[in-house]
């Protein structure tokens, strides 16, 4: 049997920690190793990790952000598979052993399932939206054209091959919050093959406190991280006229160019076009108005603004028993927001 790795990065989460490590030591396949990666935590995280024993590996550095705490722990991981988990979620006690199952029957570099957000609060798991990835990618292009039109899936859905990770290299450690997509990318790029596994579950917590990949980042860095990410991708695919389609490139010129709006909004500059050209940019602006449209559309049809690619929908009856199963009624309440 194929061994798996859990890796997480932790900072300051110690009122979270203890019950994202416990729902994780009771999968129905328990991990073989789990991997904290405590990021120079001054609140009583070390404490509350190290009260699971030698259950928990702990392994503590100075702060250096998610990417680099991530970078870490695989280095120390031994596992075939692996897990990457944020310190304030939750996710389906059968999760390992469905996607592991998963990438032993087909053979896929990495499984990906649904998710939803959920407050959770004196026992109630309170969703404002349908599930996303309840169903796989739509057939008709490959994983990476639907990423460079706009796709992009949570990591702590997936369960990843170790020699996947070891083939495209780990976290860019210069991209805060973008670095999961990024990897994404380049993985996609690589030509790994996902697999959809529709049993599992994952609780993406809402709470007051950011979460880690949002560590209290201003907007203008944000924007900065989100043109700078839009860039690499961006040069990245121009290196690569064989493997990314001309059609999936203009895709992401698009990109590029809100990504650039998006940068001079934030910094006070006008929001010019790339060479400030009017008419060059009318195309770019009647793309931002379409998806806006198809936004606004998917609201007042299904409840969610999230294109066909995330496979939006409401928890299924199974899903809510995963939920109750690690101890939460669900509860559709569209006010809970992040």
């Amino acid at each position: 049997m194929n061994s798996i790795s859990v890796v997480i990065p932790n900072y300051n989460r110690a009122d979270l920690i203890g019950e994202t490590l416990e729902t994780l030591l009771r999968q129905t396949r328990a991990p073989d190793e789990l991997i904290v990666v405590d990021d120079g935590s001054t609140d009583d995280s070390v404490a509350e990790i190290s009260r699971f024993g030698d259950r928990v590996r702990l392994i503590r550095q100075e702060n250096a952000g998610p990417a680099k705490a991530r970078n870490r722990g695989l280095a120390e991981a031994t596992g075939e598979f692996i897990q990457f988990f944020d310190s304030d979620d939750l996710c389906s006690l059968n999760k390992l052993e469905v996607q592991s199952a998963a990438l032993r029957r087909t053979g896929a570099d990495f499984a990906y399932g649904p998710w939803v957000q959920a407050r959770l609060e004196q026992g109630h798991a309170r969703h404002p939206e349908p599930a996303l990835q309840q169903s796989a990618l739509p057939p008709g292009r490959p994983a990476l054209s639907w990423f460079l039109r706009g796709w992009v899936i949570v990591f702590q859905c997936c369960l990843f091959r170790r020699s996947l990770l070891d083939r495209v290299g780990g976290y860019r450690t210069d991209l805060m919050p973008s670095e999961d997509s990024e990897l994404l990318f380049r993985m996609l790029l690589a030509g790994a093959r996902p697999v959809h596994t529709p049993e599992s579950l994952v609780l993406y917590r809402l709470h007051d406190g950011s979460q880690i990949s949002r560590g209290g980042m201003a907007e203008q860095r944000r924007a900065a991280d989100w043109l700078k990410y839009c860039t690499i991708v961006s040069e990245a695919i121009a290196g690569a006229p064989g493997i990314v389609p001309r059609s999936d490139a203009e895709q992401w010129r698009w990109r590029l160019w809100d990504a650039r709006q998006q940068y001079d909004v934030a910094f006070g500059a006008s929001a010019g076009a790339p060479g400030g050209n009017a008419l060059h940019d009318l195309p770019f602006r009647l793309k931002r108005l379409a998806k806006r449209w198809r936004a606004g559309l998917g609201r007042r049809t299904n409840g969610s603004s999230f294109p066909r690619p995330y496979g939006p929908g409401p928890l299924t009856a199974m899903q809510q028993d995963l939920i109750r199963a690690i101890g939460y009624e669900p509860i559709l309440d569209r006010t809970a927001r992040g």
